[in-house]
């Protein structure tokens, strides 16, 4: 097993490096450490999950000489939380070989003299004013270089690469490797070595070998101990006798069962009889072989905590045992798509329950925000918001995007508000009403819902809850048919009682927070009507079945007379 004592790296990084838990490189680490050790440029086409900070980083801080006064290495990021981060991860290597690592953004002390800078693309400018000198750089990264691409234009990434020393270390990552990016790093490297082997811009192969197993999902937001005991909760039932998680570091994997011990879920070493859940830091295969030596191996849940390292990993990890997971962050959903491919393993991923009461329009906007997160091409959106959520809230982003939307749309916000359901692009707002006949008269929800159809022509789907009571009834319509439903509906009969219809008498239900009739009397509707006065004439069209119908009570509707 590979090491990375057996990597070109000297003995403090190598500390370093097993201080943060890090003992076994993955395999693009592997394979671009000694590429970049030799000085070679690099287009790795890999991304956030597979150890792109620690596979240019490391050998770097080997190559590199420090205390010049400005950066000796640029590492070009899409934000300035991006560049924080990676500058803070990368501190403590540096610390060990006595360099300095700084992200030009807020809350860093003259960050333009560190050895190693982040720059985010919205300050890429300081390159080229005379803020950050560039005469004594020896290297730049492109992380994320997809994003980056997509974010500053050509022209100046050119004039940047242009205008770097003679002999300067080109490092280009991404995933995925855009067409964009293919072509600046192949005007711009010399003899590059591409990590995976093979054409960096070729499309991936559209004949993919039969999916040997499922590998579910679900990204985590926020606290990944807090996802990772959520998922075993669930996972520990009737079937499942134990979950077996995969940590990066030892580190994680000693965090992650103190916290599951704090809930009641004790954990030990995979083979432990006595413990529910079972942590694996490392040392895959022999976690693999007590799944194999198991009576019933599908008894037992794998998880990654995170995204599997490489293929080989991601096999030896979920190709045994029961039901397979991963835990990944939005950043790593490329990366997780490419093992997975490699592995033979089919992603499924799952998603928290939608509310139940949701329009159809609601559930089409969905299916197709769904679609589009899975997309390769939207990672570089997410990390153009990443570097927008640096200057404003997420609702002051969400509100711009709404405005360009409208823009494109020609304007016209009062069309996306219309009654019509199916031309409708903004969901419509639900109001409550209040209908003076419940469960004493003898009637459901399938009785109202006919009713309501017959009388006023609605369709059903624009009809949301029906909660039936003791002596009246609630039901939830679009604030557009709210007048309409309560001008049919008032003054008809249904289950030999008189209807009264109105808004619910709850503040915030009216519109404008005042009722739409008269007072109300506690525990009561309104106490009169405010439809349209009753008209003579025959009852509601459609016989006995017709639309709305319950199919077990024949609702008895006609005009007062």
């Amino acid at each position: 097993m590979t090491t990375f004592e057996h990597l070109p790296l000297g003995p403090e990084t190598v500390a370093a490096l097993a201080a943060e838990g890090m003992e076994v490189p993955t395999p693009f680490q592997s394979a671009a450490i000694p590429v970049i050790a030799r000085g070679n440029d690099l287009i790795g086409r890999a991304g956030p999950g597979s150890g792109t900070l620690v596979a240019y980083g490391a050998p770097l801080i080997e190559r590199i000489e420090g205390g010049t006064g400005s950066p000796a290495c640029l590492v070009l990021c899409t934000g300035h939380r991006q560049a924080t981060e990676l500058a803070r991860s990368l501190a403590t290597l540096c610390d060990s070989a006595g360099l300095r690592a700084g992200a030009l953004a807020p809350h860093w002390n003259h960050p333009e003299l560190a050895d190693i800078l982040f720059v985010p693309a919205d300050r890429l400018s300081a390159l080229y004013d005379g803020t950050v000198r560039v005469d004594a750089v020896r290297a730049v990264v492109f992380h994320d270089g997809d994003g980056l691409v997509k974010s500053v234009p050509a022209d100046r990434l050119e004039a940047l690469l242009t205008g770097l020393p003679s002999g300067c270390q080109r490092i280009f990552c991404g995933l995925p490797f855009g067409p964009g990016l293919s072509s600046l790093a192949r005007r711009f490297t010399s003899k590059a070595v591409t990590i995976p082997p093979g054409d960096d811009t070729r499309r991936p192969s559209r004949k993919k070998s039969k999916p040997v197993r499922d590998l579910h999902f679900s990204v985590t937001e926020g606290d990944d101990a807090e996802a990772a005991l959520a998922l075993v909760s669930s996972l520990l039932g009737d079937s499942t006798l134990h979950v077996l998680l995969y940590t990066a570091s030892a580190d994680q994997a000693a965090d992650l069962g103190d916290f599951l011990a704090v809930h009641g879920y004790a954990s030990g070493p995979p083979g432990d009889a006595t413990a529910p859940v079972w942590l694996c830091p490392g040392e895959e295969d022999g976690a693999r072989e007590v799944l194999d030596g198991m009576h019933d191996p599908s008894r037992v849940a794998t998880v990654s905590c995170g995204v599997p390292p490489g293929t080989e990993s991601a096999r030896t990890r979920h190709c045994g045992g029961g039901p397979a997971w991963a835990l990944p962050a939005v950043r790593e959903l490329g990366h997780l798509r490419q093992v997975a491919s490699d592995a033979g393993l089919k992603l499924k991923r799952i998603r928290p329950d939608r509310p139940k009461r949701v329009s159809g329009r609601l559930d089409e906007l969905a299916d197709r925000l769904h679609e589009a997160a899975r997309a390769p091409e939207a990672t570089p959106y997410y990390l153009l918001v990443e570097s927008l959520l640096e200057r404003f809230t997420a609702a002051e982003v969400a509100a711009a995007a709404l405005l360009l939307l409208d823009r494109d749309s020609g304007g016209k916000p009062a069309a996306m508000r219309g009654g019509s359901a199916a031309g409708a692009a903004v969901p419509e707002s639900w109001v409550r009403l209040f209908v003076s006949a419940g469960q004493r008269d003898e009637l459901g929800p399938g009785d109202i819902l006919g009713a309501i159809t017959n009388e006023s022509g609605l369709d059903g789907k624009r009809v949301g809850r029906i909660d039936v009571r003791e002596s009246h009834s609630l039901v939830e319509v679009y604030q557009s048919d709210a007048k309409k439903v309560i001008g049919a509906l008032n003054g008809t009969t249904l289950g030999g009682r008189s209807l009264r219809v109105d808004y619910d008498r709850a503040k915030d239900r009216r519109p404008g927070g005042k009722p739409s009739g008269g007072p109300s009397r506690p525990g009561r509707g309104p106490s009169r009507p405010s439809g349209r006065p009753s008209k003579p004439g025959r009852g509601p069209s459609g016989g006995p079945g017709g639309p709305g119908r319950s199919p077990w009570k024949k609702p008895r509707v006609h005009r007062d007379r």
